[in-house]
């Protein structure tokens, strides 16, 4: 028996489950988030920006000019929206599934022209710039994807990145938010093996990855999913809609290393729970000996260097 004292945790697995065995369970999962504004979390909420600034600016980046691929778009354009803002030359939107819908984007858009001022003091570039472009994005009367195409970003949804079919190194920076945590280890491998084929030679990616388990509503059992066996898990916790690889920020840094990549910066952000709250003794195996930043980390950052020709075959 495996103790889980959250019961809305129980239930947030169990919706998933059951909705997960319906046809077209994913567009009823996204008429859900719709109307009860799940899907709109990221467009007020300035960590995005100022994560992905913080990565840019520790490992002295520029997008000015950059080809830019995003894995993993989900619902919000918001980096991309800011890397446009910020002078990128190009940008491919990918995600396995289609989420966005005009309304988002225009949500997301207004919100970074809202704070056009804030943003333009992170990054050093003018308000007036930023507003400028910005407002280029704000979506007529006619289709969005079509406007922002002829303005150098893409939407490309359905997309698989692990046989993404794209030129090698044609681009010069690949990132995600909030996206890799969702993907299994062994597509996650063929991901980092495509990225190192698709960047040119001093190419980067650029990685905010949540570790943490998103079913708890529980700030202090937001390690919960780590109580239980990898086999347990994939019964318990996983399923067709909603899948967290569990998987802690040394891994994802080895699957860098693995495939051709040189780290330049990472940092654990950790869930700010207090000092003792960790019970070692309910962690599965696996886990039980990895060090607390490990374990109570909530976003990883990773950014790393395209090692010169270390360009991968699958």
């Amino acid at each position: 028996m495996f103790f889980v004292p959250q019961q809305k945790w129980r239930r947030r697995v169990l919706a998933y489950k059951a909705i997960g065995y319906l046809p077209f369970a994913e567009k009823i999962m996204d008429v859900a988030r719709l109307l009860t504004g799940t899907s709109r979390g990221q467009q007020g909420h300035p960590a995005p920006i100022r994560q992905m600034l913080q990565m840019l600016q520790r490992t002295d980046k520029s997008v000015k000019g950059k080809r830019i691929l995003e894995i993993g778009a989900g619902w919000q354009p918001v980096v991309p929206a800011l890397f446009y803002g910020m002078g990128a030359g190009s940008i491919l939107m990918t995600d396995i599934v289609k989420h966005m819908r005009k309304s988002y984007v225009e949500a997301t858009v207004r919100y970074c022209i809202d704070h056009a001022r804030e943003i333009a003091n992170l990054t050093s570039i003018s308000q007036d710039d930023l507003e400028l472009r910005w407002r280029k994005l704000l979506p007529g009367s006619g289709n969005w994807v079509k406007q922002w195409y002829d303005l150098g970003i893409t939407y490309k949804a359905p997309f698989d990145m692990t046989t993404s079919k794209l030129p090698m190194a044609s681009f010069d920076m690949i990132y995600s938010y909030s996206c890799m945590n969702y993907i299994p280890l062994l597509q996650l491998r063929k991901i980092f093996s495509e990225s190192a084929n698709l960047l040119d030679r001093s190419g980067w990616i650029a990685h905010n990855i949540h570790v943490y388990d998103d079913l708890s509503s529980s700030e202090r059992e937001k390690w919960n999913f780590l109580r239980f066996s990898e086999k347990e898990w994939d019964r318990i916790g996983n399923c067709r809609l909603h899948y967290q690889n569990r998987l802690r920020p040394s891994s994802y840094t080895a699957l860098a290393q693995e495939n051709g990549f040189r780290v330049t910066y990472s940092e654990m952000l950790p869930l700010g729970l207090p000092k003792g709250s960790l019970d070692r003794a309910k962690l599965d195996e696996e886990f039980k000996y990895l060090p607390d930043e490990e374990i109570l980390c909530g976003h990883f950052l990773l950014v790393a260097e395209k090692v010169s020709n270390s360009t991968t075959i699958p």
